[in-house]
């Protein structure tokens, strides 16, 4: 049997964020992510089909003949970048576990593709920098989110990158699949060709789901190519963009069995992503606009019209407690209208301490972002929830989720879901567990991007992008870069990105 170690270090760092990543987000339970696994703790998550790529490498590895050496296993939601001592900490148990199991066949990395610690260092090329020097010219097979800004060293470092294919993700699974067959043919031992380009344009996060144009054709284009004799692998990432790195944005990479034709297709799929440029800009209303339009289309549909905060979501590495919106649906006096999942510890607190039933003056949300303020008003407890809960939607069916102290609130005809711990509206669990029923609503307010297009999009009778304040910018031409390449079109068709010249 080969001997494959396996370890996964994720975290998508938003470097202009004000949300801090402390160290206990990755020891336990952070929104999306387990805690973290140490060795044998590691086959936890292959005790089922989870949407993690870990998961489904180990799913796999009997089919191969792999013998799995669970090392570690670590994620976090999305944040500010990682401070120097805690990526030191969690990179030196990796480093050891490595140490202590020489040697191997090969090893899996599950990563994601847009870390950021200390001064704004690139997290994945720093790991597969001190893998490289443990364990040598071994294959080492890498998973990715699509959402990578994956530099040239790191492809350099990595023997073959192989990134998500859908976004909401939710064929993590798969991609752990689709690495173990190419850690398979990475042991017959011929000789693999590579190529690698990056995008000359950023992609609005709004124009990357792969459930919509234009991204949706552009990605099925692999599937297709994955039928092609000779080829490997081939991965399309969309790149993060509220990271502030010369190789922030989208990048093509492929993988075959002759230098033709793995430059043949990197070129193909640049192509195919230029000849779709103009559909990657930016459509998106002020909260007042949002609501007008939403009540317009809920008169001719009875299933719930989803405003999409997209600038506050916890999955980009928001606060999720921004009030603007819940202030809209009071100013309109909203009937059966829902807004989830604001960050609010302390409101979650008084909840649980005031009890259900009872109403109580909250200052609610607004604590973060700098001169926001508060909705302070009088809610009545409507539900209240503290511990474990089971996700139920495509991201996150059958995994145990928790959030902490959470609450339903309720202003007159709004319902407002209140947590302890950050994590964007990517499942309706996330409001069950507190009592409302997403599909009863007429006008879902969710804090995410796209993400909740897997459970919520199938419900909903409508779709709306809103444009309210937070610490995500959703035009990348708004976003005030100091270290982007120069030259790079900061949306389809937009404006050149140029350095700042200095006074």
């Amino acid at each position: 049997m080969q001997k494959i170690g396996l370890a996964g270090f994720l975290h998508e760092t938003n470097t202009f964020s004000i949300t801090p990543t402390p160290l206990e987000n990755f020891l336990n339970q952070s929104g999306f992510y387990p805690r973290l696994l140490k060795g044998q703790e590691v086959f936890e998550l292959s005790k089922g089909k989870y949407n993690i790529a870990a998961s489904g490498f180990m799913a796999d590895a009997d089919k191969y003949g792999f013998e799995i050496i669970p090392l570690m296993w670590a994620g976090a939601e999305p944040s500010q970048p990682l401070k120097t001592v805690d990526f030191e900490y969690l990179m030196k148990l990796i480093e050891e576990m490595i140490r202590e199991n020489e040697p191997y066949d090969g090893l899996f990395l599950d990563l994601h593709g847009a870390m950021v610690f200390g001064e704004l260092q690139d997290g994945e090329e720093e790991i597969l920098r001190r893998v490289r020097v443990i364990v040598g010219e071994i294959p080492i097979v890498v998973s990715l989110d699509l959402h990578g800004n994956i530099s040239e060293r790191s492809f350099e470092l990595a023997s073959v990158m192989v990134g998500y294919r859908t976004y909401p993700h939710i064929d993590g699974f798969e991609n752990g699949q689709r690495c173990a067959a190419v850690m398979n043919y990475l042991f017959s031992g011929k000789t693999l060709f590579r190529a690698f380009r990056q995008s000359p344009f950023l992609m609005p996060a709004t124009t990357q789901p792969t459930t919509k144009e234009p991204a949706q054709s552009l990605y099925a284009l692999l599937p297709e190519m994955d039928k092609t004799g000779g080829m490997i692998s081939a991965t399309i990432m969309e790149g993060f963009n509220a990271c502030d790195l010369p190789h922030t944005g989208p990048s093509v990479f492929t993988y075959a069995e002759s230098q033709a034709q793995a430059d043949e297709s990197v070129d193909f799929l640049i192509k195919e992503i230029l000849g779709r440029e103009a559909q990657f800009s930016v459509e998106m209303y002020s909260p007042e606009e949002a609501l007008v339009k939403a009540l317009q289309i809920a008169e001719t549909t009875d299933k719930p019209i989803i405003l999409v905060d997209v600038q506050d979501n916890a999955g980009g590495g928001s606060p999720s407690d921004t009030v603007w919106l819940l202030e809209e649906l009071v100013k309109k006096k909203i009937d059966r209208a829902v807004i989830g999942v604001i960050w609010d510890p302390q409101a979650a607190a008084t909840a649980h301490h005031a009890g259900v039933g009872t109403k109580v003056q909250i200052a609610l949300g607004g604590h973060t972002l700098p001169g926001h303020k508060p909705f302070e008003a009088e809610y009545l407890i409507e539900q209240l929830h503290d511990g474990d809960f089971l996700g139920t939607g495509p991201m996150v069916k059958g995994r145990t989720l928790n959030l902490g102290k959470m609450a339903q609130l309720r202003l007159d005809g709004i319902r407002i879901v209140v947590s302890t711990d950050r994590m964007q509206a990517l499942d309706q669990s996330l409001f069950r567990v507190v009592g409302i029923e997403s599909s009863e609503m007429k006008i879902l307010v969710l804090k995410s991007a796209n993400h909740y297009r897997a459970d919520f999009g199938p419900i909903s009778g409508g779709i709306i992008n809103v444009d309210a304040p937070s610490a995500i910018i959703e035009d990348p031409s708004k976003i005030a870069y100091t270290r982007l390449r120069e030259g790079v079109r900061l949306k389809g068709l937009g404006p050149v990105f140029k350095h700042p010249v200095s006074k």
